[in-house]
């Protein structure tokens, strides 16, 4: 009695499990040949693939080390200086300006060198005069009252004839001194040397140039073919001995 209840419900219970067997399995089949067939009918890409290769980050750079810790300087407050107010001076213009005298500078008197007197002249006489001459004549005159003329251009100049060159001085030996020395002196008719003035000074051989020139002795200066008593200067050049 049960068999026969139950018997047409389990046959309509396998007949629609079929039903939905088969239309799963035609589900399955029908994906795969659309499956199958996009893949066959995709265009096929020429393009090699691409090697990708991933590199790590590089590190972080460190960190910059801290600044030094600055020095605290201890700032003192200025202060400021208070300068005191000076009242103004008032100056008081004087009525007359007193007068200062200038007193004229003291000028040195120039010193005289005595000059020895010559072996037989006469008490009174004038530096530079003649042996025998005349006491107030001329310095330089020769008794015909004609006083020595300034050579020049125009005459003959003396020449030495005799006398002695100048002789050293150990001073001037010590010191070495060499150099060009000027003498102005008198050149008599007769060939005499006398009143000899230095223009040009070389240390500690004036007088010995000096003497040298008056014990010299010169042929005359000619004007015109005539002796004539001329002031001659004398260039004296003097060198060490070897």
């Amino acid at each position: 009695m049960f068999d026969n209840i139950t018997a047409p419900q389990a046959k309509r219970r396998g007949g629609t499990s079929m039903a939905v067997s088969i239309l799963l399995h035609g589900a399955v089949v029908g994906a795969a040949f659309l499956l199958a067939y996009a893949r066959a009918h995709m265009p096929k890409s020429t393009e090699a693939p691409v090697a990708v290769t991933f590199r790590p980050p590089p590190p972080p750079p460190p960190p910059p080390p801290p600044p030094p810790p600055a020095s605290r300087k201890k700032v003192t407050p200025r202060t400021e200086r208070i300068k005191p107010k000076v009242p103004p001076t008032t100056v008081i213009q004087p009525k007359e300006i007193p007068k200062v005298e200038e007193k004229p500078p003291d000028i040195p008197e120039p010193e005289v060198e005595e000059d020895e007197g010559v072996e037989g002249g006469v008490e009174g006489g004038v530096v530079g005069g003649v042996v025998g001459g005349v006491v107030g004549g001329q310095i330089g005159g020769t008794g015909t009252g004609a006083g020595p003329v300034e050579f020049n251009d125009t005459m003959t100049p003396p020449q030495k004839l005799s006398g002695p060159d100048p002789q050293y001085t150990s001073q001037a030996l010590e010191r070495e001194v060499e150099g060009l020395m000027i003498v102005k002196c008198v050149v008599g008719t007769q060939g005499q040397v006398r009143n000899c003035r230095v223009m040009k000074s070389l240390p500690f051989m004036d007088r010995a140039v000096i003497d040298a020139l008056e014990h010299r002795r010169y042929s005359p200066a000619l004007l015109r073919g005539q002796p004539i008593e001329v002031d001659y200067t004398f260039k004296i050049k003097l060198t060490l001995p070897q």
